[in-house]
């Protein structure tokens, strides 16, 4: 029979590879083929016969229309049937010794692959993946252990980071935590003050007077405020303890994805005025974190640079971020927008994505430097 699960999941792997073969996808899923292949993954002990069922996953996942059917009979299985125990995140039933290698495993490569498809498919995707008990903690883990080795450029490395990119998307908004806020709190979206100061203008830069500090602010000093525990699942998004993972993989990593991944969790995660918000953008100044992204302006990749570019904008809604970021990238935001604005000018064949990308960068820093 294991050679029989073998062939067969073989077959269905090349039958659904491919946007080419979405009508394949379909045929699979109406048949009853993502269940019985979930089924298979919980079942056997096989290790090709694990890889070659995340690989057919992976492939179905790249469809639009089976992203929330596989989150629906997929998710639990893949989190605990594969990442966390491959992961070697510390509540992995596995010992140490019979922990597979992180990076190598070609199941944990499918599997986060997998969920990296289906975790854009949407507000309710996002929801049902950030409660997914252990799932952020062990893609989390899967990143550290990356850290100041040469797996730090791996597949699995780019795949968590950019799994932890989309579910750090509109936090406050769709969190119950963020929901607690009022609905001023929320609206301040870009002009909001990161240093709980009022507006007394309508610019976002304009003239400020100072308010009472409240116990919801941190500048990056001391303990936060109302967190006595260790951040755990969801809170792991949104805490600052994600900050240095963040900058490492931004300072050491060479893969672009990844950096792209990165610098867009972090602009996701400074985007706004929620309490958390402010303390992210504390947090990558408490940890040297912006010349970090000033650096990355020079980078020759303009879809980095665009995230990077719309990390600083976020970051510079704190006044003293602003400030450090001005004083740090005055040459670099020149030079870079001068290079994107004669890019637009060369540009009259392009398509219209990309000059909407290009004309993104410049304004993202032309609005950085004020």
């Amino acid at each position: 029979m294991t050679e029989v699960h073998r062939s067969a999941c073989g077959a269905l792997r090349n039958l659904v590879y491919g946007k080419a073969n979405d009508d394949n996808k379909i045929a699979l899923k109406n048949c009853g083929g993502i269940p019985a292949l979930v089924r298979l993954l919980r079942k056997t002990t096989d290790l090709e016969i694990r890889e070659l069922v995340t690989g057919v996953l992976w492939n179905l996942s790249s469809c639009d229309a089976l992203k929330m059917p596989i989150i629906q009979d997929a998710l639990a299985v893949l989190t605990n049937a594969v990442i966390i125990p491959h992961s070697g995140w510390e509540n992995s039933p596995l010992q140490d010794d019979h922990k597979l290698q992180l990076h190598s495993s070609q199941v944990l490569r499918n599997a986060t692959g997998c969920l990296r498809n289906v975790s854009s498919a949407g507000e309710e995707a996002r929801r049902r993946m950030r409660e997914c008990d252990g799932l952020t903690d062990a893609l989390l883990y899967v990143i550290q252990s990356a850290l100041g080795s040469s797996e730090i450029d791996s597949k699995t490395v780019e795949n968590c980071v950019c799994i932890l990119r989309n579910l750090s998307y509109r936090l406050a908004a769709e969190t119950s935590q963020g929901q607690q806020m009022g609905t001023d709190e929320l609206d301040g979206l870009l002009c909001g003050d990161a240093n709980g100061k009022d507006t007394e203008s309508s610019g976002c830069w304009g003239k400020k007077k100072k308010k009472k500090k409240s116990q919801d602010q941190w500048d990056g000093v001391g303990p936060l405020p109302d967190c006595a525990e260790p951040p755990k699942g969801i809170q792991m998004l949104w805490h600052p303890s994600i900050v240095k993972p963040y900058l490492t993989l931004l300072s050491e990593c060479s893969n672009p994805d990844t950096l792209e991944g990165a610098a867009g969790a972090l602009q996701n995660l400074a985007a706004g005025s929620w309490k958390w918000s402010v303390y992210i953008r504390a947090a990558v100044r408490k940890e040297k974190g912006l010349p970090i992204l000033v650096e990355l302006l020079r980078i020759d990749n303009d879809r980095v640079v665009c995230a990077v570019a719309t990390a600083l904008r976020n970051m510079a809604l704190d006044v003293r971020n602003k400030e450090l970021i001005e004083k740090a990238s005055v040459f670099q935001c020149h030079k870079r927008q001068n290079l994107v604005l004669l890019n637009l000018l060369a540009l009259e064949g392009s398509s219209r994505g990309q000059l909407v990308q290009e004309e993104k960068v410049a304004q993202d820093l032309v609005q950085l430097m004020g």
